[in-house]
């Protein structure tokens, strides 16, 4: 029999089904009719037996699936991220930093969980300055304009004002985001120069919360963690901070797979 896991988030709604250790199926949808969301899932990939249904998300107590007749468990948000994270990255602890419209940050460590804070610059942030500003029309549109972009054309850098050798300060840490914004950027510049801008906020935040702690490894989840310029960008805060940034295959689900695995949801 499978275990339905549904995060219900702000702006999306995510569903896999799991059996015996594996994801069998899975779906993100935008849809605010929640019930018809999982109603065409279950209908979809033909699931017959379902065991247990588990709930997480800011709005996890906005669905009724009462019709299926099987338990239903809601589990904490920040316990579902945390659990997630861990699983997914195959770590005993890590900081997990949850990608959503804003950004969470969970400090995991076995069945410890601790939420440190966070900041609203996320995926909201992404698409709704990218689409006001270049007119793109998509989040598909936003990755593949990303990939075009010179950050040469937007960003203020060290090697920008010096050449000098500054053993903290690599020639291309960024003084200011959009600090030499140039009068031809294109859409795609600005796209990357955004992007840029939110995962140096978040990948900051991540290394300040690793500051005072024994904990280096920062696990992201969520839809935007998965964007190719993502890696290279957390690779500059990887050398600055001696951090190892983690994306693990599945980042979108991590929030829904530590809802159904955690002890609560069981």
């Amino acid at each position: 029999m499978s275990v339905i896991g549904i995060d219900i988030g702000s702006s999306t709604i995510k569903i896999v089904e799991y059996n015996n250790e594996q994801i069998l199926a899975k779906q993100i949808s935008e849809s605010k009719e929640y019930e018809k969301t999982v109603d065409s899932f279950i209908k979809k990939n033909n699931i017959k037996e379902i065991e247990k249904i588990v709930l997480t998300g800011i709005n996890a107590k906005k669905i009724d699936v009462s019709k299926y007749n099987v338990p239903v468990h809601i589990v904490e948000e920040f316990v579902a991220i945390g659990t997630g994270g861990l699983y997914l990255s195959k770590k005993e602890k890590a900081i997990i930093v949850s990608v959503g419209t804003g950004t969470a940050l969970i400090r995991a460590e076995g069945n410890n969980f601790k939420h440190l804070g966070g900041t609203g610059v996320g995926a909201g942030t992404l698409n709704n300055l990218c689409k006001k500003i270049t007119g793109a029309k998509s989040f598909e549109e936003i990755i593949e304009l990303s990939k075009q972009g010179d950050l040469n054309n937007i960003d203020l850098r060290i090697a920008d004002l010096t050449d000098e050798d500054i053993k903290t300060l690599p020639p291309e840490l960024t003084l200011a985001n959009f600090g030499k914004l140039k009068e031809d950027a294109s859409k795609a510049d600005i796209v990357l120069g955004i992007l840029n801008m939110i995962f140096e906020v978040i990948g900051m935040m991540a290394a300040f919360a690793s500051i005072n702690d024994n904990i280096k490894n920062i696990v992201l989840l969520g839809n935007i963690a998965k964007i190719p310029a993502v890696k290279n960008i957390l690779k500059k805060i990887e050398k600055t901070h001696k951090l190892t940034f983690v994306i693990p295959e599945n980042a979108q689900f991590g929030t829904v797979l530590g809802a159904i695995l955690n002890k609560e949801g069981r």
